[in-house]
């Protein structure tokens, strides 16, 4: 049997660390049962400490760059993940039939300090295997 593909959005303010993040991960993970994307409310660009951390585990993000949301992907997704508080407050309302999750986690990169990058970039990696395993798409 073929499973249906999941579309995940994973939103925070500036698509610039968190939200690339999960989306990477979500793609390792999901395999070609996920459609992924990521965005934010301001689009930045992905940060040098962002690239670096991922590199760590094997993940070039170099090439990513950052993306506004985009309304049409949000209404069309499955499942929208808000990795930021701040999102919740300006976030448009996720309409009803739509997986709707919040993280709430701190932006690592306020702190400049990489060490807070690998942290929350260890926290998305084991969030986004939870997600795939409770959408039952976790490729292993």
């Amino acid at each position: 049997m073929v499973k249906k593909q999941v579309r995940i959005y994973f939103l925070c303010m500036q698509n610039r660390c968190r939200s690339q993040i999960a989306e990477a991960f979500a793609r390792r993970y999901g395999g070609e049962h996920v459609i992924v994307e990521s965005a934010g409310l301001e689009a930045s660009s992905v940060h040098p400490m962002t690239i670096s951390a991922m590199e760590e585990v094997g993940i070039d993000l170099s090439g990513h760059t950052s993306k506004r949301l985009d309304m049409k992907t949000f209404m069309n997704a499955d499942v929208v993940v808000k990795l930021c508080e701040q999102l919740n407050e300006r976030c448009p309302v996720v309409p009803f039939g739509i997986q709707n999750f919040e993280w709430n986690l701190p932006d690592p990169l306020a702190t400049e300090n990489i060490e807070q990058v690998r942290i929350v970039r260890d926290q998305i990696e084991e969030k986004v295997k939870g997600l795939l395993h409770s959408l039952d798409v976790l490729d292993t």
